[in-house]
């Protein structure tokens, strides 16, 4: 046997505007069951019973509770309820009208007053506990929000609104007009709405289609809810102290139900972890979230699944037609791919533009954004369920109507931005911070390790996180985000024309190293002999460019020769300078015939890298191919050679600092050096390096000889020597001018 449904009455007001007055008069209007007056449940009386005083807010669960058991029993007995509370905010109307499970199907009525803010200022100060005026104000805000005010797709089978400063429902008599009238309203709007009913999808339900547009935004705007960077911990913990733990669906339903900036907080329609669950798969099927996502597949509303909701004949929101929503998600989920996406030289709206002037905007708008709109719908009309090239004036609602109101176009600095500046909701893959310290890295690319490859990205940078009020217009971040991480050393690589260190000719080799092509390069440095020169020979080589590299102060280009008469076809991989080097032209047309091969010769290079502990890597192929073969901890067999030395305490403990120079495999450390003299240098070290390291590497004489008399070089005699040539030599300086 079916339960017969219920009416229940839900009051909608600011303080001081009514509520508990209507309340009283509307209560014996309305009949129950057994003949008893309509329950009047207030969450001030309540207060009041439960903490002694009104005025003693007290926690809102155990308020609630109290509510709710009423409530239920009231439903059960077929007793009507009306509900005394300010409901300024939507999910506090919600919990009644679509997140309630009642004994029995109830029809909820809304009784909206529109009692004017001055009014209800005035009627609130004549009241026992007078209500602070900031509350009145910010309740009668929410409850006048163009987007959020009460609705009808709230679930509410209609909603009456009345002014009692201007005498309407203060009689008995216009009470029970406006109840006798509630049949027709009802069966109206039932009849306009009928047509959509065909069409519903998986969120046709205000709540959940709420639910999943906060979730979006509350991914989107804190990276995933990631917490590695000091900012989005700190902007989370706003929300909910302490954060929550678990599945990213539970931390991510007791951020929804906290989140004021968005709500109000306290919500728990918009905490469902079970409904969030649901919603992340999917926003994963649609796209939402893969990088690797193509955009070229239709947005899939699902089907409506109808539930046992408490609010019977109540409305639906416009995007309840699978259509709209189909739509509107194809450009959300366009604009959160690409949010700048803008046609060039599209007209820029002046939100912040005084009256005259949005008198005049206003006149001539559908022109200014027509190129906009175009432009979107031209960007994403290939979709199945997007815009037709006609739908300029239903883009633009939606913009207005979902984008907009749900935070999907970011303020600047409290404004929102022109609409041709993109609809960024957040930063994406990284939080701001993050955007800020990338910002600041390419900067000290460009600046102190003279990148200018880096400009083009930098500029673009710039630009966006001006848009999204990350960086002001001269380009400095916000003193709250100074970047917290900096680059000391400085590129002695000057800008010199017709070299590699050119940026005109650096990105030519970059676009080759890309397109895996073929040039012909000359080494500066390198003579041309006579001979050469008779027989055509200018010294220039063919090389495949692999990797632009920085060491130390200076920018090298790692390149593998093209071989003459080996069958491998592998070349000698070297590293020079690209003050250096000259690119002459590519090579025809030539290009790796697969990218494996280049894949393996900067394998070849990595390794090199790491086992030379420099950028020196001889001039046989045959050796780099034997150090690839043979690891050092086989045996000392050519092409490796051994360094051995001991030092001082002071430069063994520096030298244990330094465990990434060379692989562990290749070095061993001694507490004690079997060599003399074991007093004042008593540790051994013992490196296993390629023997054209030690024969004629900078680099590592550099980082031997740095630590002066702190070490005795024992093997090979070659260093040995060359140390003591050294040190003998700065001796004859200073004997020959004492001064």
């Amino acid at each position: 046997m079916t339960t017969a449904s219920l009416r229940c009455h839900l009051l909608i007001g600011p303080p001081g505007s009514g509520k508990t007055t209507l309340a009283h008069q509307l209560a014996p209007l309305l009949q129950g069951e057994g003949g008893e007056p309509a329950l009047v449940l207030s969450t001030d009386a309540i207060r009041a019973e439960l903490f002694g005083d009104a005025v003693v807010q007290g926690p809102w669960e155990e308020i609630r509770a109290v509510l709710l058991q009423r409530l239920n029993s009231a439903v059960a007995d077929g007793r009507p309820v009306i509900v005394d509370a300010t409901h300024a905010r939507r999910p506090w109307r919600l919990l009644y009208t679509q997140l309630l499970r009642l004994p029995r199907p109830v029809e909820w009525i809304g009784w909206w007053l529109t009692t004017p803010l001055e009014q209800c200022k005035l009627w609130a100060q004549g009241r026992d506990r007078p209500v602070p005026e900031a509350v009145i104000e910010e309740f009668y805000a929410c409850l006048n929000n163009r987007f959020f005010k009460p609705d009808r797709a709230e679930g509410f089978a209609t909603i009456v609104a009345l002014n009692p400063a201007a005498g309407e429902g203060t009689t008995d008599a216009d009470l029970r007009q406006r109840l006798a009238g509630l049949e027709g309203r009802i069966r109206n709007a039932r009849n306009r709405q009928r047509a959509i009913e065909p069409h519903l999808h998986r969120y046709s339900r205000l709540l959940d289609l709420e639910r999943l547009l906060f979730l979006i935004r509350l991914l989107t705007t804190f990276n995933g809810l990631e917490e590695s960077d000091p900012a989005t911990a700190a902007a989370l913990l706003k929300i909910c102290n302490p954060p929550p733990r678990g599945e990213l669906a539970e931390r991510a339903a007791a951020y929804l139900a906290s989140w004021k900036e968005v709500h109000g907080g306290n919500s728990d329609g918009y905490g469902d972890a079970h409904a969030i669950r649901g919603d992340l798969a999917w926003l994963e099927a649609n796209g939402f979230f893969r990088l690797d996502w193509q955009g070229d597949e239709p947005i899939e509303a699902g089907s409506y699944e109808p539930t046992q909701e408490t609010s019977l004949n109540g409305g639906y929101p416009a995007l309840a037609s699978r259509e709209v929503f189909q739509r509107v998600f194809t450009l959300l989920r366009h604009v959160l791919k690409q949010p700048f996406d803008a046609p060039d030289g599209a007209a820029s709206a002046q939100p912040d533009a005084p009256q005259p002037q949005r008198a005049k905007r206003a006149r001539r708008s559908s022109e200014e954004f027509s190129p906009l709109y175009r432009h979107l719908i031209g960007n994403i009309d290939h979709l199945q369920g997007s815009y037709r090239s006609d739908q300029e004036a239903a883009l633009r609602y939606d913009i207005e109507h979902v984008l907009m109101p749900y935070g999907f176009l970011a303020p600047v600095k409290g404004r929102p931005q022109s609409r041709r500046q993109g609809y960024a909701i957040g930063t994406a893959l990284l939080s701001a911070d993050q955007l800020l310290e990338v910002h600041a890295q390419l900067k000290a690319s460009l600046d102190r390790l003279s990148d200018q490859s880096q400009k083009p990205l930098l500029l673009t940078l710039e630009d966006r996180l001006q848009r999204a009020g990350i960086l002001s217009a001269d380009g400095s971040p916000d003193r709250r985000r100074q970047p917290k991480r900096s680059l000391a050393h400085r590129s002695f690589t000057a800008e010199k024309p017709g070299t590699l260190a050119d940026p005109d000719m650096a990105a030519r080799v970059e676009r080759a190293i890309a397109d895996r092509r073929r040039i012909w390069l000359r080494h500066l440095p390198d003579s041309v002999s006579e001979q050469q020169r008779q027989r055509g020979d200018d010294g220039r080589f063919r090389a495949w460019p692999l990797q632009l590299l920085f060491h130390n102060i200076s920018w090298y280009l790692a390149f593998e020769t093209v071989p003459v008469g080996r069958s491998d076809g592998l070349g000698l991989i070297r590293v020079l300078r690209l003050d250096r080097l000259v690119l002459l032209n590519e090579d025809g047309q030539a290009r790796r015939s697969a990218d494996e091969e280049h894949a393996r010769a900067l394998e070849r290079l990595q390794h090199l890298q790491q086992v030379c502990g420099g950028l020196y890597f001889g001039e046989s192929i045959d050796n780099q191919l034997a150090v690839m073969d043979h690891p050092a901890g086989r045996s000392v067999q050519p092409p490796w050679g051994l360094l051995r030395f001991s030092c001082t305490p002071e430069v063994f403990r520096l030298i244990r600092e330094e465990p990434g120079r060379f692989p562990p495999e290749q070095m061993r450390l001694e507490e004690q050096s079997l060599q003399p003299p074991a007093e004042s240098h008593p540790h051994g070290v013992e490196v296993r390096l390629p023997s054209w390291t030690i024969e004629r590497d900078w680099d590592l004489r550099n980082w031997l000889f740095r630590w002066g008399a702190g070490i005795r070089i024992e093997e090979p005699a070659l260093l040995r020597d060359l140390q003591v040539e050294q040190a003998q030599a700065v001796m004859a300086l200073y004997r020959s001018n004492p001064q």
